[in-house]
């Protein structure tokens, strides 16, 4: 077993495929450094900026109405200048120093942001502002400094947000590339099978083997992406690891950097066992390496097809493959919401990685080889 282990990572070290997949994952974290630098990310003042400008186009909405309280103008118009002033504030605090002031008016902003999603007509005015799961992720993150005397981050991301937000937009695309990289896992073992009867271990042993040597390449990419950010430290400094990110984990609730990345890399492991063991189930069965992608993307992109489902089916593990938009609560913004938790989307991906290799142990390895 061992010495076949042997074999496969001196194969894999020089496959062309992963070569290419290495080089790919670093050019992509290199240009989400350019990216971040030259789009000036994580300025504060900068995002507050576009923020206003939302919140004026909401009140482009409406004609000129009588804004003050005894006013003619409705109550979701007299929210939206509310709202205006409450932005106003930010930038204004932001650019005199006084993070009080900017506090106390975000905290403001969220509350009155909460009154206008039970007003009358907020679905003229619910493109330009943030949903209700936004607006709480935005409470908890704003009370948490406020609370904790934490200073605000003005400037582009350091080392340390930047890799928070590396891992948010890895989430959203892990489960497509690991696809598209183990999509032909068992493709060509497959169209030899006689090699595979004449190797020395069982077929599942070889199987087992196979997966291994695939999660080390996987293991260097999430390497990688810690690699190549590393330039950033020189350029931004290194920041703070246990700086708050406001999550949903079925509950809003605050976790520091640290944190985040380690439930990332934990789904990014998960989600990578899941897509390897679905990838060589599906090449016995469809023996095709354009079938076996196009079934995992239908698979992957359902719930999004399918939106009800997602309540009737809570537990399916394709809701958790995009594992950015589960800690965000995007689920909550469906037609019929849902509380997806990421600690549920963990146990379920575990629990669907042990019915995938007691299938490759039990289906593949017995019935279906021998008819190959």
């Amino acid at each position: 077993m061992w010495r076949m282990l042997k074999t496969l990572f001196i194969l894999e070290k020089t496959d062309k495929k992963n070569i290419f997949s290495i080089l790919l994952v670093a050019i992509f974290v290199i240009g989400m450094v350019v990216f971040v630098n030259a789009e000036d990310l994580g300025n504060s003042t900068k995002e507050k900026s576009g923020e206003y400008q939302t919140v004026k186009m909401a009140l482009n909405k409406f004609q000129k109405e009588d804004a003050s309280e005894d006013g003619d103008g409705s109550d979701l118009y007299k929210n939206i200048v509310k709202q205006y002033h409450s932005v106003s504030k930010q930038v204004m605090a932001l650019k005199t120093d006084r993070p009080q002031l900017y506090f106390d008016a975000a905290i403001d902003l969220t509350e009155l942001r909460r009154q206008a999603f039970e007003m009358e007509d907020y679905e003229r005015v619910a493109n330009n502002l943030p949903t209700k799961i936004e607006n709480e992720l935005d409470y908890a993150y704003y009370q948490y400094l406020k609370k904790n005397e934490l200073d605000l981050s003005l400037n582009t991301f350091n080392f340390f947000q930047f890799f928070a937000f590396l891992f948010s937009v890895v989430g959203a695309i892990w489960f497509v590339f690991i696809s598209l990289y183990s999509s032909n896992s068992m493709i060509e073992d497959f169209r030899h099978t006689s090699l595979i009867k004449g190797y020395p271990i069982s077929f599942g042993q070889y199987v087992l083997a196979k997966c291994m040597t695939s999660m080390g390449i996987v293991i260097i990419f999430i390497i990688e992406l810690v690699v190549c950010s590393l330039p950033l430290i020189y350029f931004k400094g290194l920041g703070d690891a246990a700086y708050p990110v406001s999550v949903f984990t079925g509950e809003v609730t605050i976790y520091t950097i640290a944190q985040y990345v380690t439930v990332s890399v934990l789904y990014m492991i998960f989600i990578a066992i899941f897509t390897i063991l679905l990838s060589i189930i599906l090449n016995v069965l469809l023996k095709n390496v354009y079938l076996t992608l196009f079934v995992q993307l239908l698979l992957f992109i359902f719930p999004t097809l399918f939106p009800s489902l997602v309540k009737l089916m809570p537990y399916n593990p394709f809701n958790y493959l995009n594992f950015t938009s589960v800690l965000r609560g995007d689920a909550l913004n469906l037609e019929n919401p849902v509380a997806l938790s990421s600690g549920d989307g963990l146990l379920t991906l575990g629990i669907s990685i042990v019915l995938l290799m007691v299938m490759v142990n039990r289906f593949l390895t017995s019935g279906r080889l021998k008819n190959l």
